[in-house]
């Protein structure tokens, strides 16, 4: 596609008038059924084969109608777009006359991914009406920029409810893990991300509304990370080493005040020791990362 990264660059960037530009300068129909062929258009590992509908319908959450630029001029909405975008009756017509579509894969992501990642907990009810399976496997969940690096490594599978966790920005975003919980989600699934569980997803990224759901949910506040077959990458080392973590010791390793008073209020243990014998105040206490507030966090785990 002629100047592909331009148009990307106006989706991505939420800049409608240069997304405006671009369409009207363009002789045919060339952008709105072109596959994007730069391998990694994006830095959330996604996009990858797509058209810029496609793209453009999962970042719908950010600034700029690019969506319905696409579409006045003449943008075929299809499944995977129709799911970013909220539109059942669409996902409906298109499911009618072929329901294995809740298995197409566009970059490896399902219909369903796109209903995660733009935040749609109807879309996700009415796909599993529609025969779609909510622990699906699934090879990457758009959100780290490493994971094109693992495609091909043996690894264990990611699940929706890993995805739900990791993109649960705010409350908004809590019903989408609940529409997968009500439609059987297991809420305990290990993931390929150092044996993470998604209550420990969450604590990882302080997601406070979604952990207090999980625990609502019945997870075990003090769950356990497991040892498996974890996506390797050499050059990436985290702050969480050890498995048997709590989701407390991933919040004061991260640094993160807020998740780990939630934690220790929901009754997480300050004592609990992992794979290596370090608790949550051990963590803390290495200082990962700059500019955390893990002074508050240390006199938080003191205190317990």
């Amino acid at each position: 596609m002629l100047n592909e990264h331009d148009y990307i660059e106006a989706i991505t960037s939420g800049d409608d008038a240069r997304l405006a530009q671009l369409l009207r300068s363009c002789n045919g129909d060339e952008p709105l059924v072109a596959l994007i062929a730069a391998r990694r258009p994006t830095n959330h590992s996604i996009g990858f084969g797509m058209t810029l509908l496609q793209l453009a319908s999962i970042r719908e959450r950010k600034p700029g109608h690019p969506s319905k630029l696409l579409i006045d001029h003449g943008a075929k909405v299809d499944l995977h777009s129709a799911c970013g975008l909220g539109m059942t009756e669409r996902i409906q017509y298109l499911l009618r006359d072929r329901p294995v579509g809740v298995s197409d894969q566009v970059d490896t992501y399902f219909p369903i991914q796109f209903a995660i990642t733009a935040g749609r907990p109807e879309v996700i009810q009415f796909l599993v009406e529609h025969g779609d399976d909510v622990n699906r496997n699934f090879k990457k969940v758009a959100y780290f920029g490493w994971e094109d690096d693992a495609i091909g490594q043996d690894y264990l599978p990611w699940n929706p409810i890993h995805m739900a966790s990791l993109w649960g920005f705010n409350k908004e975003r809590v019903p989408v893990a609940q529409a997968l919980a009500a439609a059987g989600a297991n809420l305990n699934a290990v993931s390929p991300l150092d044996g993470f569980r998604p209550i420990h997803l969450v604590a990882m990224s302080s997601r406070i509304e979604m952990i207090e759901f999980f625990v609502s949910e019945g997870v075990e506040v003090d769950s356990r990370t497991e040892a498996c077959a974890v996506i390797n990458l050499p050059n990436e080392k985290g702050p969480v080493q050890g498995y048997e973590c709590t989701s407390l010791m991933v919040a004061a390793a991260e640094g993160f005040l807020e998740a780990t008073a939630c934690l220790l209020d929901l009754g997480a243990d300050p004592l609990a020791v992992n794979s290596e014998g370090d608790t949550a105040l051990d963590f803390a206490q290495r200082r990962f990362w700059d500019g955390q507030p893990y002074d508050g966090v240390i006199d938080l785990l003191k205190k317990r």
